[in-house]
């Protein structure tokens, strides 16, 4: 039988997703910005082509993904109250992780 503090405690985690994705895309916009205003101080071209920015867009993809992937297990989790059973999604939390591991890594090779 569900309670209400079950569903809070859903609600919660899920507003953490949020913002931890919220804070990702916010560092991968000042990531990206930052390249652009360095380049503006020195009256120089910016080129589309630049570490800093892709990184930035990588950053801020990351925090597209955090935040899709909270939803759906706020959404999953919200179902499994409802029903009094709980599933363990390893598929996807691994899924997920490989996701995240894996923008991790492209990032660091453009910073090398």
């Amino acid at each position: 039988m569900s309670s209400d503090t079950d569903h809070f405690a859903n609600k919660r985690t899920f507003l953490a997703w949020m913002r931890t994705g919220i804070s990702l895309m916010g560092f991968g916009f000042v990531i990206a910005k930052f390249v652009i205003f360095l380049h503006a101080l020195e009256n120089k071209p910016t080129s589309s082509f630049s570490t800093s920015l892709i990184a930035g867009e990588v950053m801020i993809i990351v925090g597209i993904i955090t935040i899709g992937y909270g939803f759906y297990e706020y959404y999953s989790t919200e179902k499994d109250i409802d029903n009094n059973k709980y599933y363990s999604r390893t598929t996807e939390l691994f899924v997920f992780t490989a996701i995240i591991i894996g923008m991790a890594i492209l990032l660091l090779l453009f910073i090398i």
